[in-house]
């Protein structure tokens, strides 16, 4: 039996994006045909690229589906008037593709403007959590830890 991530992510891209990124981009989402030149991930130890945040199918191994949405962030304007890009993912990745689908992660992440908090991790052999953190130099992937004493309400 093989092991998955699930992985979320939430962030905002320049209203500016270059077109040969957001092409790829929407390549990626299962939203667009390929641009001729893809500068994501090295993919030839892949056997080749393919849509990694294509979404609208139930999740093979996490409850919920995977999803990938892109849309202008129109309430949400920059001061100078541009309209951000807001991205959303949810997805499963098989652990055999984990490492070109964070390499595809890392290229997003630099397109990104959010800073802090843009999602997290979870690795179905374990019940823990990894927040994903994004700042100038890059992003961390930061292990979820219990506290000492859990606060918890109750929502019924």
């Amino acid at each position: 039996m093989s092991d998955y991530y699930d992985l979320f992510l939430a962030v905002d891209l320049p209203p500016d994006l270059p077109e040969p990124t957001l092409q790829e981009l929407r390549w990626l989402l299962g939203q667009s045909e390929a641009p001729p030149v893809l500068e994501s991930a090295d993919w030839e130890p892949w056997g080749g690229p393919w849509q990694v945040f294509a979404g609208g199918s139930a999740s093979h191994s996490f409850d919920g589906a995977d999803t990938s949405l892109l849309v202008p962030a129109v309430d949400r304007p920059n001061p100078d008037g541009g309209v951000p890009w807001a991205l959303t993912i949810r997805t499963g990745i098989h652990e055999d593709e984990f490492g070109v689908v964070m390499e595809v992660v890392e290229w997003l992440l630099r397109q990104a403007t959010t800073q802090g908090w843009v999602g997290f991790l979870r690795y179905s052999a374990s019940h823990g959590v990894q927040h994903v953190i994004r700042h100038e130099g890059g992003f961390d992937v930061v292990d979820v830890r219990n506290a000492w004493k859990q606060i918890s309400r109750s929502w019924s």
